[in-house]
């Protein structure tokens, strides 16, 4: 079950993708700092009921997580 709040959030998300200047600004202006804020999504699209309501953005996020992974070579060096 995804609780008011949490559809508030993706509702958010899903009409505001990306990084953007304004959309940080409008994150601050909720109370949420941009990493708070980074942490319950990822918390939320990790939920069943989320992938089975909001597959798109469920889909987009996890791309663009991947995107912003190291490469092979920075992950080697990690070890």
């Amino acid at each position: 079950m995804i609780t008011a709040r949490a559809r508030a959030l993706l509702e958010f998300e899903a009409a505001h993708p990306g990084r953007d200047r304004p959309k940080l600004d409008r994150i601050r202006q909720l109370g949420l700092t941009p990493e708070g804020y980074e942490a319950r999504l990822e918390v939320l699209v990790a939920d069943v009921d989320v992938m089975a309501e909001y597959p798109e953005l469920v889909y987009r996020y996890w791309n663009q997580r991947r995107d912003r992974a190291p490469g092979p070579e920075v992950r080697s060096r990690m070890r």
